[in-house]
């Protein structure tokens, strides 16, 4: 459950401290909290499905942002809330073009102030709500998808006078690449909830849907989810189906995080039977039974819906974990190695050894990871095609806290090297802007500063 995972499992906010939208609006705080899982962003692309459409790939962020990156430039959407000159409210579609090194408003109209609905960068927020609307590019097109917050696994503490907010249906819209020509060309069942991540191959998008339901107690509201499904809409026909449940009788709410060679990757908590609702809530209760279960990775079978269990790991430890092309990485704050299993045959090999084995993420054949305290800044590089190892001493020059990664091209990296911010004198900091740059893998790997500085004329991202 999200509101156990907050409480107990910090170390996954930790990780995401690095890409999540949230952290960047306001205030943030150095911290060396830890927890018992490490739930990274999960790899870029891989290979074949079973459907037979082309190559499988996670579409847009990896970081779980509202934005996208091609070889050409960077989307992202703003989260902060501008007023337009009829009242409302929205906010902006920006790009980072890597060819100028230019950061521009999504918007080629000549004397446009980008404060009007007409504007195609702006994009009203009560259509498109902040930090759960994706965006990504698929055949030369740019897709946004227009989702409400998956509130799935939370608690919510309200006082006599609380009612339901009424939410909107999904819809994807699809648009050139310079913004114009934005149209909404499919609205998803209104019941249905999405969840966050969007799987991509040639001829359509692979997402998975549920409902939720409220169970209201005094002041207290609590949000389940039921029929999980993992569904596919074509783009072409625009048609959705079902492609299999995600539900299998064994006590285990599952997540789909990643996908390799002609499969889907799923994780989730096994505690060896099925929990009451006063344990899952009792966070006492839970912490204890946290500790004592494990997680389990699985491959799915989408032609028959089962699934094929691959690895466990008991939450007693620190864990981290990547799918990557057609292997699974995995580590443990019990030992220092990081283990590789095959998708496929699960066969499994040690890529390497080394203290720093908590993995963050990935590039292309690379893994990157640091301490599992976090306490210093340094990422290490493992190539997993060798396991050869480098590190980078490069650090934010604002407060020399890690640099964060936003993306990867063929040849280049883009990250945020600085921020605008005020230090409040606690080691918290107000970020009123994030510096991007590029810099190349190999100088990256090798611990090399030399990038190519954006020139930025928003937040960032």
């Amino acid at each position: 459950m999200k509101k156990i995972i907050i409480l107990f499992v910090t170390m996954v906010s930790i990780c995401t401290l690095l890409s999540s939208c949230g952290d960047r609006a306001g205030t943030k705080e150095k911290s060396s909290d830890t927890g018992k899982v490490f739930d990274a962003s999960e790899g870029t692309e891989s290979s074949n499905t079973s459907s037979g459409h082309g190559e499988l790939r996670l579409l847009g962020s990896p970081y779980g942002e509202c934005a996208c990156i091609t070889e050409n430039g960077y989307y992202y959407m703003t989260t902060e809330m501008v007023e337009l000159t009829d009242g409302s409210y929205g906010c902006h579609l920006m790009y980072m073009d890597f060819e100028t090194g230019r950061e521009i408003y999504l918007c080629s109209t000549a004397g446009c102030k980008h404060d009007s609905p007409d504007c195609p960068a702006v994009f009203l927020n009560d259509d498109f709500p902040a930090y759960s609307t994706r965006i990504f590019v698929l055949h030369d097109n740019l897709y946004i998808l227009s989702r409400e917050y998956d509130d799935d696994g939370t608690m919510e503490i309200f006082g006599d006078e609380y009612t339901e907010v009424e939410t909107k249906p999904a819809a994807l819209y699809c648009a050139k690449l310079d913004g114009t020509e934005r149209k909404k060309i499919y609205t998803f069942d209104p019941e249905l909830t999405l969840e966050d991540k969007v799987f991509g191959d040639d001829n359509g998008i692979y997402i998975v849907t549920k409902k939720l339901s409220k169970d209201k107690t005094q002041s207290q509201t609590y949000t389940t989810s039921s029929e999980q499904k993992l569904m596919y809409l074509d783009l072409d026909s625009l048609s959705m189906k079902e492609v299999c449940s995600l539900a299998f009788d064994d006590n285990i709410s599952w997540s789909v995080i990643g996908c390799g060679g002609n499969t889907f990757v799923l994780s989730g908590t096994d505690f060896g039977r099925e929990l009451s609702q006063e344990e899952m809530w009792d966070d006492d209760v839970y912490r204890d039974l946290w500790l004592n279960a494990s997680m389990v990775y699985a491959v799915l079978d989408t032609d028959n819906g089962t699934l094929r269990e691959i690895y466990r790991q008991s939450n007693q430890y620190y864990n981290s974990r990547q799918v990557l092309g057609d292997s699974l990485y995995v580590s443990s704050s019990e030992n220092e190695n990081i283990e590789a299993y095959d998708l496929g045959t699960g066969e499994k090999k040690t890529l390497c050894s080394l203290p720093q084995n908590c993995i963050m993420g990935t590039f292309e054949n690379t893994l990157y990871c640091q301490e599992w305290d976090l306490s210093k800044p340094t990422f290490y590089f493992i190539n997993t095609e060798t396991g050869n190892i480098t590190s980078t001493p490069l650090v934010n020059k604002c407060n020399g806290w890690p640099i964060e990664f936003r993306g990867e091209t063929t040849k280049d990296v883009l990250f945020i090297y600085d921020y605008d911010a005020t230090a409040h004198g606690d080691g918290s900091y107000e970020i009123y802007r994030n510096k991007h740059a590029l810099i190349s893998k190999e100088d990256l790997f090798e611990g090399r500063g030399n990038y190519r500085e954006i020139e930025m004329i928003g937040a960032g991202f």
